[in-house]
C-alpha cells in the first residue's frame, strides 16, 4: 500500500484546473489552427480520457496500476499534441499536471525523478515535424522549446517542493500522534501512580500505628505491669504494723493498675484505626495533593460546605469523578490549571471540575466519562459536560448523599 503523500482533494483540483485550462486554450486557438472538424471530437474524447485517468490516479493503491495510468496518459498527451504544431500551450498545461501527479503519487524519490526526467525528455523528442491529415504541422522554434523546457522544469521543482512539504506534514502528524499516545500513557501511569501513592501513604500510616502500638505495649505497658507486681510484692513484705505504708503502697498499686488499663484501652482504640481507609473529602484532598506533587500542575480545591463524608457509595463515586476529571484535563486538554469545587444542595453535593485546556468543538465521551455518568446516574445524580474549543472542559455533577449523612 502506498503512502498518500498529498491530500487527494488538492491533487484532484490541480488535475481539473489543468484540463480546464487546456480546454479553454483549445477553444481560443481552434480558429487559428488548420484542423479538420473531426479532430475537434477526437480532441474532446482524448481530453476527457486524460481527465478521467487523472482523477482515478489518487485512488489507485497498487504501484503497477499507477505506473500504467501515468504511462497511458503520457501516450494520450502525445497524441493530443500532434496536430498543434508550434502551439505548445495545451501540451504544457496537460504535461504539467502529469508531472505533478507522477512526482506526488510515486512512492520513492528515485521513481518520481525517473518519471519526471522521462517526461521532460519525451516532451522534447516529440516536437518533431509531423504530417497529419495530409498537412505538415509547423515545428516549434528553439526559443519555444527552451521556454517549454523552462516552464516544465519550474513545475517539476515546485512539485518536488510540494512533495517535501507533504512528507514533513505527515512526519509532523505522526509525531503528534506519537506524542498523544505518549500523553495517554503518561496519564494512565499517573492515574496508577495516584492510586499507588494513596495506598502507600495509608500503608505507611498503618505501619507507623503498628510500630507505636508495639512500642507502647512492649515498653509502657510492660513497665506498668511489672510495677503493679512489684508494688504487690512490696505490700506483702511491708511490716504489718506499718498501716500508713500499707495504705500508701495500696494506693500506688491501684494507680498503676488504672494507668495500665488506660494504656490497654488506648491500644485497643488505636488498633482498629490501622485498617481504616481514608475516604470522603480527606481522600480527595490527599488525591489532589498527590496529583499536584507528581505532575506540577496546579489544582485549586475548594471543599465549601460539603461534609467530610458523603456516604460509602457517594464517597467512592466522588473520588473517582475527581480522579477522572483531573486526569481527563491533562490527557485530552493538556491543561495547566484545574479547579475543583464542592457545595451542598438539596441533600446532595455539587461537584465542579474546570480546566484551562484546549477544549473541543464537539464532545466525544470516552469509556471513563461514560462509565462515570452511569455510576452517578445509578446513585440518582447526574453529570453534565461542557466544552468549547479554546475554553477547556467543565464537568458539573450532582451526587446525592446518604440519608444518615444528609
Amino acid at each position: 500500500m502506498l503512502i498518500k503523500l498529498f491530500p487527494r482533494g488538492m491533487t484532484l483540483s490541480i488535475t481539473c484546473l489543468a484540463h480546464l485550462l487546456a480546454y479553454y486554450q483549445f477553444q481560443a486557438e481552434i480558429g487559428n489552427l488548420p484542423l479538420p472538424l473531426k479532430w475537434v471530437d477526437q480532441f474532446y474524447f482524448l481530453w476527457g480520457a486524460s481527465l478521467v485517468f487523472g482523477l482515478l490516479l489518487p485512488f489507485c493503491r497498487h504501484l503497477v496500476v499507477r505506473w500504467a495510468l501515468l504511462l497511458f496518459r503520457l501516450c494520450l498527451l502525445w497524441i493530443i499534441g500532434l496536430p498543434f504544431g508550434s502551439f505548445l500551450g495545451i501540451e504544457l498545461s496537460l504535461f504539467s499536471t502529469l508531472l505533478i501527479e507522477g512526482i506526488l503519487f510515486l512512492p520513492d524519490y528515485w521513481q518520481s525523478a525517473l518519471f519526471a526526467g522521462g517526461v521532460l525528455v519525451f516532451m522534447l523528442l516529440v516536437q518533431q515535424p509531423v504530417v497529419a491529415w495530409g498537412m505538415a504541422m509547423p515545428v516549434p522554434s528553439p526559443y519555444d522549446l527552451l521556454s517549454l523546457l523552462a516552464y516544465a522544469g519550474i513545475v517539476t521543482v515546485l512539485a518536488f517542493f510540494l512533495r517535501l512539504l507533504s512528507e514533513n506534514r505527515l512526519a509532523y502528524e505522526e509525531l503528534n500522534r506519537n506524542l498523544h499516545q505518549a500523553s495517554l500513557g503518561l496519564a494512565k501511569a499517573n492515574l496508577e501512580l495516584q492510586d499507588y501513592a494513596v495506598m502507600a501513604k495509608q500503608q505507611a500510616r498503618m505501619n507507623e500505628r503498628r510500630r507505636l502500638t508495639r512500642e507502647i505495649h512492649d515498653t509502657l505497658a510492660y513497665t506498668l505491669t511489672n510495677l503493679v507486681m512489684m508494688l504487690e510484692a512490696a505490700r506483702d513484705l511491708a511490716p504489718p504494723d506499718c498501716s500508713a505504708l500499707q495504705k500508701h503502697l495500696g494506693l500506688t498499686r491501684e494507680q498503676a493498675q488504672r494507668g495500665l488499663a488506660d494504656v490497654r484501652r488506648a491500644l485497643q482504640a488505636l488498633r482498629p484505626l490501622e485498617m481504616a481507609k481514608m475516604t470522603g473529602l480527606p481522600a480527595i484532598t490527599n488525591l489532589v495533593k498527590t496529583f499536584t506533587s507528581a505532575t506540577q500542575i496546579e489544582v485549586a480545591l475548594n471543599l465549601g460546605d460539603a461534609p467530610l463524608t458523603l456516604g460509602k457509595e457517594a464517597d467512592h463515586v466522588a473520588f473517582r469523578l475527581v480522579q477522572e476529571g483531573i486526569t481527563n484535563a491533562i490527557r485530552h486538554g493538556f491543561a495547566t490549571n484545574i479547579e475543583v469545587s464542592f457545595s451542598c444542595q438539596n441533600q446532595g453535593v455539587n461537584i465542579y471540575i474546570k480546566d484551562n485546556g484546549f477544549g473541543a468543538s464537539k464532545l466525544k465521551k470516552g469509556y471513563g466519562l461514560s462509565g462515570m455518568t452511569e455510576r452517578i446516574e445509578q446513585l440518582g445524580g447526574y453529570l453534565e459536560i461542557f466544552t468549547k474549543t479554546g475554553a477547556g472542559f467543565l464537568l458539573s455533577a450532582w451526587i446525592p448523599m446518604d440519608r444518615e449523612v444528609s
